[in-house]
């Protein structure tokens, strides 16, 4: 049996991955997010054995609390997947810093905040899997996007560290990189995303690329690769583009 620790459980792409999951009864899962209520509500669903550790990733003593409330139930986790998000559109020119902080708070510092606390656990049994959910927005500087996508770079970067250091433990790292997901959050925007998929079109890549050996995993195919095309073009070929793309965006 697997035991799947999912942090950002209660809704959009969580919420969806844990119901993808949780039809497998071969999967034994702990949901975490702040909202108990949606917690209890989400596993009486689930085909799969599950439990409930609400926590608030932008909070350090509560995730410490929910790791030794899982310590003390003597659960040993095979999985962590961190897929806790909040974002909130914005230009440089209207620039919210306390949506900044809650959205670089909840993104990244979160998932440090998380394994932190389970890192050590995997590194004493040599083996453990670890799946951050980032955002293909984190490939690099788009327009309309201050904030989020600095975020999902950061969380980007940290995949990368992560699986420099840890490989050598036997702790398999994963970065799974979505396009346009349809939530409750991406609803704020007011420009037309391409290729948008719902969360459970989401999920079912996420749970499939969570059982291949690939490092990182990114999606829907077309646009994914063509972002990350786009990444490699000189500064002076990619900011022409950004110009001309912000452009229509108005």
């Amino acid at each position: 049996m697997k035991k799947i620790w999912l942090i950002g459980a209660s809704e959009g792409i969580g919420r969806a991955v844990a119901r993808e999951l949780g039809k497998n009864v071969d999967n034994s899962l702990i949901l975490s997010a702040r909202n108990e209520e949606r917690l209890l509500d989400l596993s009486s669903e689930l085909e799969a054995s599950s439990i409930i550790c609400p926590l608030d990733v932008g909070d350090s003593q509560s995730v410490e609390d929910c790791w030794k409330e899982i310590v003390n139930k003597k659960t040993t986790i095979d999985t962590i997947i961190y897929c806790a998000g909040y974002y909130a559109p914005m230009t440089a020119e209207n620039i919210d810093v306390a949506q900044i902080e809650k959205m670089i708070n909840v993104n990244l510092v979160g998932a440090v905040r998380v394994l932190s606390q389970a890192v050590p656990e995997f590194i004493g049994k040599k083996s453990g899997h670890i799946v951050l959910i980032s955002s293909i927005a984190g490939y690099r500087g788009l327009p309309n996007d201050t904030g989020y996508g600095s975020s999902k770079s950061g969380l980007i970067h940290l995949a990368e560290n992560l699986n420099c250091d840890l490989s050598e433990y036997g702790i398999k790292v994963q970065l799974i990189s979505p396009g346009f997901v349809r939530t409750r959050l991406t609803d704020l925007n007011n420009f037309r995303m391409p290729s948008l998929m719902s969360t459970e079109q989401a999920a079912k890549h996420i749970v499939k690329a969570i059982e291949s050996k690939h490092f990182e995993v990114r999606f829907p195919f077309l646009f994914a690769n063509c972002l990350k095309l786009l990444s490699l073009l000189p500064y002076s070929v990619y900011f022409w583009l950004m110009r001309k793309i912000r452009a229509r965006l108005k």
